[in-house]
């Protein structure tokens, strides 16, 4: 039972992350009915490849990593495409959360040691700290893991607990004037739900248990799926959404909700809570991507005695997003903007290709409903890549 519950909190600290601190910025101009309905809908098509992907293992081990699987059922091209996918993502993403993590690092021993130290070695010691974490086992990360979620948690509902009472029905009724906003949100939304990435280790940490999978991966995805939607209600129904996207305009990023948040309650407790939260995500998504990488890499180098080593794996892990976080910071998290086309392509089309596969291979009929939902997943994979494709165009804005 531990393991199924740390397994729940792994899914649903690797979602709840920085991803969670953007949604009220980029739904200022949206409002609650069009966010919620995006949200149910993205949440679904992630929980739905979850499963596909976790029916794959109906016909494989336990032990078999994603490269494995994509070689066996997709052939070498498919997997230089997933691995090209996968790297890209995962990099970005720990290279992200370095840079945010080592920040947030150096700003508290400034604060509480009156400490001065660079960012560079602020991004070294939180890989050095927090990473190091991920070379001990899928357990101490789940141990850990459930440490910092229960904090976060905690945080949260002091935040909201003060905001929620202040909520006026008239800011959630807001409509966009126009369907650009809406759609724009889309990739930026889909990307909040990137638990595609845990599967695989998940699998091997509960030895394959089919039923015990789909359990934590139905709980696991549906708490940050309401945690959003509360968010969110916290959010749009305490501001006038023309105050709250003037705010925004004024102060981008979290120092626009930063400021938000003041504007509505000013206490000290409030602004503490609000840090506070945001490093406990921060770090909970850390350790959530860095220990799949790490099983990645792992995988990839299964028949590589050099690189399936715990060490070696550990600095194929971290040394990259490491290096790049200290020597070009914006670059990476510039990538991160478009994280959706590589997590498209990981967590909707792949699912889909390999379970088709199995299922012909194993001689099984693909059920109606499940044709019926694979449209609906092509159908969202394209309209992502479509709207990506225009937000580098710069035609519609990209948050």
């Amino acid at each position: 039972m531990q393991k199924i519950i740390g397994s729940i909190l792994i899914v649903a600290g690797t979602t709840i992350g920085a991803g969670m601190l953007a949604m009220p910025i980029i739904s200022a101009s949206v409002g609650f009915t069009f966010m919620a309905f995006i949200l149910f809908c993205i949440w679904f098509a992630m929980y739905y490849t979850a499963i596909l992907l976790v029916d794959v293992y109906k016909y494989n081990p336990p032990t078999h990593g994603l490269n494995t699987l994509t070689v066996k059922y997709l052939g070498n091209s498919g997997a230089v495409v997933t691995a090209i996918s996968m790297l890209v993502l995962m990099y970005a993403l720990v290279s992200a959360y370095i840079t945010g993590g080592g920040e947030i690092f150096r700003t508290n021993i400034a604060h509480w040691f009156n400490i001065e130290i660079s960012s560079h070695t602020s991004a070294f010691l939180f890989t050095l700290i927090f990473g190091s974490i991920i070379a001990f086992s899928t357990r101490v990360v789940d141990f850990s893991n459930k440490i910092v979620f229960s904090c976060k948690l905690i945080f949260l509902c002091i935040v909201m607990a003060l905001l929620l009472p202040k909520i006026e029905m008239i800011h959630l009724q807001h409509m966009p004037s126009s369907s650009i906003p809406v759609l724009a949100t889309i990739p930026v939304i889909f990307t909040s739900f990137g638990f595609y990435v845990v599967i695989p280790t998940l699998v091997k940490y509960l030895d394959g248990n089919l039923k015990q999978l789909k359990l934590v991966f139905l709980i696991g995805s549906i708490t940050p799926l309401i945690l959003y939607l509360v968010w969110e209600l916290t959010f749009l129904g305490n501001l006038d959404s023309s105050t709250f996207t003037t705010i925004l305009q004024e102060n981008s990023k979290i120092n626009g909700l930063v400021k938000a948040v003041k504007q509505v309650n000013d206490s000290e407790l409030i602004s503490v809570s609000f840090t506070l939260f945001a490093s406990a995500a921060l770090l909970t998504s850390f350790w959530g991507v860095a220990m799949a990488l790490k099983d990645y890499i792992q995988d990839l180098g299964k028949n590589k005695p050099l690189i399936k080593n715990n060490i070696s794996a550990m600095v194929l892990t971290f040394a990259p997003p490491l290096l790049f976080a200290i020597f070009y910071p914006d670059g990476f998290v510039i990538a991160l903007g478009y994280a959706s086309v590589p997590l498209v392509v990981l967590a909707l089309i792949m699912p889909m290709l390999m379970l088709s596969k199995a299922q012909k291979q194993a001689g099984v009929k693909q059920p109606i409903l499940q044709k019926l939902a694979f449209l609906f997943l092509w159908g969202l994979s394209i309209l992502i890549f479509l709207l990506q494709g225009l937000m580098v165009a710069e035609i519609i804005p990209a948050y």
